[in-house]
């Protein structure tokens, strides 16, 4: 439980920020993980399709950038 705990601590921090590091994991479970959306697999890659214009989009796609960010490269 304290390691979940911890983690969900460090991504509001480091992904989410701003505003978003202060809230209850409840506020961010019903406004930001049960967005309505659909996951497609085609030609071997994910798809995460949401819903069109929610105002979360910008949130998921800086959230993205900045995991993406975080990943060490290997080269």
């Amino acid at each position: 439980m304290i390691l979940a705990m911890n983690f969900n601590t460090i991504m509001k921090r480091l992904v989410l920020g701003g505003s978003w590091a202060s809230r209850r994991m409840k506020a961010i479970r019903f406004s930001f993980i049960n967005i309505p959306g659909r996951i497609v697999e085609r030609s071997r890659e994910l798809i995460v399709r949401l819903v069109k214009g929610h105002p979360a989009l910008e949130l998921y796609l800086e959230a993205r950038r900045r995991i993406m960010a975080m990943m060490p490269v290997y080269g």
